[in-house]
């Protein structure tokens, strides 16, 4: 009897034992893909779909001359510059200083519309944050409205400034700070006036969001007569609103915020948001918000940041911190849609950090975290890597590339998957190692911007 009841104690304890291990094990599994969360992805390509590719006609978009660069990554939010001649031997002929207007931190880019320069930062001493409106022919400065903005809550190292570029229409300006203050102010005030606040949203509180350990990050997309942010909220990851009124008019998902801007197109006929959260590529009707497809894409720190890319009817995507780059294939599926992969890359080919690629002909230019490279958008391989390029953000004109480094460095290469061919290389042109604003080409001018002043290029024909 003894016997007996020393095993079952025996087996009880093993079994004790036992559970214990698998507690142990699937917390260290929790926690392994907490830190690692892709490390079990892999790489595929769907046969089918590259030879469909292969045959496909991908059609280029050429940018309005009179459209301006009214916000985040142009007139069609795909890098590319306005049509309009400007010049390109800048081995001969280096970019021309023009002005220089100074201003506190920020990552925002800048905005140029009807001859008026729109950009963000922040005054770290005066906890404000600050959008700027500038003369581009005079470089005088017509207004800067401000707004209390803590930004201690952001990591350490990176609070220089907002990381929403202002998106400006109908003489208005969109903007979206560091903190998740959603803003609509007036574009044109009367001369030696502030400007208007028509209306603001706190984000967080409105959609119970959590602030990104980086700050609040999405440019603001203009929609027919919505205005669509990323709040990244439980009641809301992806909203939009009357652009007029600033009246909620959908909200839609509930997945985290990650740091990349909303862009819209068209696929089968309807109008189509796509935005990038951190943790999955969502696909919402443009008039109601309903979820038309969802793509996982989980990344460490949830650290999606590039705009996904629109070609006709595929969408390529890309993160760093690991995770690669995909390109989905948006097809209809009943009343829905689906994002049907055509390949896979996992840590490799092209892991866009804080820029986005740009599309020609078939083939993407961008950063594959410190590389600059040229890839097959047809095949997902690699055609060529520019050396003595570090990492920073790039633009198409035309058929040359205007890239920044985030040590300041400006450059002008050839938009060719022939090689690397390199123009011209302007070492320090802007200032620090976080120069992370994207370039913007207008008319024959260059703006480039650091945490510390605004500088205006003449790169005209004629000049």
């Amino acid at each position: 009897m003894a016997n007996e009841s020393h095993r079952s104690r025996s087996k009880w304890r093993i079994a004790l034992v036992v559970i214990g291990m698998l507690g142990v094990g699937v917390a260290a599994g929790y926690l392994l893909l907490k830190r690692f969360p892709n490390a079990f992805d892999r790489e595929s390509t769907d046969i089918a779909e590259i030879e469909k590719l292969k045959t496909a006609k991908l059609p280029d978009v050429t940018a309005a001359v009179a459209s301006g660069w009214p916000q985040w990554r142009g007139p069609n939010r795909d890098g590319r510059a306005p049509a309009g001649a400007f010049r390109t031997n800048w081995d001969k002929r280096s970019p021309r200083e023009l002005w220089s207007v100074p201003c506190k931190g920020g990552y925002s880019s800048c905005s140029v519309v009807d001859g008026l320069l729109y950009t963000a930062s922040y005054d770290a001493d005066a906890k404000t944050e600050t959008v700027m409106c500038i003369d581009t022919a005079t470089a005088v400065p017509l207004w800067e409205w401000g707004s209390p903005a803590d930004y201690s809550a952001i990591a350490g190292g990176y609070r220089a400034g907002p990381r929403s570029t202002p998106t400006v229409h109908d003489s208005r300006v969109y903007f979206l700070g560091g903190t998740g203050q959603f803003i609509c102010l007036e574009a044109k005030p009367t001369r030696g006036q502030p400007p208007k606040e028509f209306w603001r949203h706190d984000l967080l509180q409105e959609f119970g969001a959590t602030l990104p350990q980086w700050g609040a990050a999405s440019s603001p997309l203009i929609e027919g007569n919505l205005v669509i942010v990323q709040p990244g909220g439980k009641s809301g990851s992806v909203a939009a609103f009357d652009r007029v009124t600033g009246k909620k008019v959908w909200a839609s998902g509930s997945n985290p915020n990650g740091y990349s801007s909303p862009i819209a197109a068209t696929f089968n006929g309807v109008r189509v948001v796509l935005a990038m959260t951190g943790n999955a590529l969502l696909g919402l009707r443009a008039a109601d918000g309903e979820v038309l497809f969802t793509h996982p894409w989980v990344t460490q720190f949830e650290g999606n940041i590039a705009t996904p890319i629109v070609v006709d009817d595929w969408v390529f995507i890309s993160s760093s911190y690991g995770k690669g780059c995909a390109l989905l294939h948006v097809e209809p599926e009943g009343e829905k849609m689906t994002a049907k992969p055509v390949y896979f890359r996992p840590g490799k080919l092209m892991r866009n950090h804080h820029a986005t690629c740009v599309h020609k002909d078939g083939f993407l230019y961008g950063f594959d975290q410190n590389v600059f490279r040229c890839i097959n958008l047809r095949e997902g391989t690699e055609v060529w890597d520019g050396s003595g390029i570090s990492q920073g953000c790039v633009i198409l004109a035309d058929k040359y590339l205007i890239g920044l480094t985030q040590d300041g460095t400006l450059f002008l290469a050839e938009a060719t998957p022939e090689s690397f061919h390199l123009i011209d290389k302007q070492e320090k042109v802007m200032k620090g190692s976080e120069c992370w604003a994207s370039p913007v080409l207008l008319d024959g001018r260059l703006y480039l911007r650091d945490n510390t002043r605004i500088v205006c290029f003449d790169v005209s024909p004629d000049s």
